[in-house]
């Protein structure tokens, strides 16, 4: 008797638990300062890894909000990727559109994709830098030779802008993004919250697009 009282307890406990969890991402508040763009991936599940400082990943204060988003391609995905390389991950060259209109600041392009469990330089990441309305995105580990756009050109909400890569300091294909503004005043760099389509992102929540 007291077994099944204790398993009926660890039971609700369980279930509590799992509603509160659900509760409060449901009821998450927004930060008022959030910059609200559209999703920069298309055509599949996507989830986001990390979202903020995490261990030892986006440890600079301009990364306080970033977020690294991979694309869902199952377990049978992620052993393939370990046995046969870069080109089996779902992740690997899958599109990466621009989230809001804006100009191309700054466009790398020529850095290798590096083997998993070969540990990247950060400044070898491909990446590409768009000024959008008063604020800037930067989207990073592109595909070498992946880039669609120019330094200067014009991109519209949607465009394609490059594929996801394996460059830099990255464990695996990812997408990184972050959004910031320049206080020119001080030259300072102000990290800013993202939602996608009017839905703020935390370490483990997925999305459809």
């Amino acid at each position: 008797m007291k077994k099944i009282i204790s398993l009926i307890f660890i039971v609700l406990i369980i279930g509590a638990g799992i509603y509160y969890w659900d509760y409060s991402k449901k009821n998450r508040p927004i930060p008022s300062n959030a910059v609200n763009m559209e999703y920069p991936l298309k055509d599949g599940s996507f989830t986001v890894i990390q979202s903020g400082k995490f261990g030892d990943v986006h440890t600079a204060p301009i990364e306080q909000y970033a977020m690294d988003i991979i694309k869902d391609g199952g377990i049978k995905s992620w052993f393939q990727f370990r046995k046969a390389g870069l080109e089996s991950n779902a992740s690997f060259g899958t599109p990466v559109y621009s989230p809001c209109f804006g100009n191309v600041k700054s466009v790398t392009n020529d850095f290798p994709d590096i083997l998993i469990g070969i540990e990247g330089k950060p400044s070898e990441a491909n990446r590409v830098q768009i000024g959008c309305n008063g604020f800037n995105v930067l989207l990073v580990h592109f595909k070498k030779g992946s880039i669609a756009v120019k330094e200067g050109e014009t991109v519209q909400i949607g465009q394609k802008v490059a594929e996801i890569g394996n460059s830099g300091r990255s464990a695996e294909p990812h997408l990184h993004i972050h959004v910031f503004k320049t206080n020119i005043a001080t030259d300072t760099k102000i990290p800013l919250p993202i939602t996608f389509n009017g839905k703020y992102f935390f370490r483990g929540d997925g999305f459809e697009n």
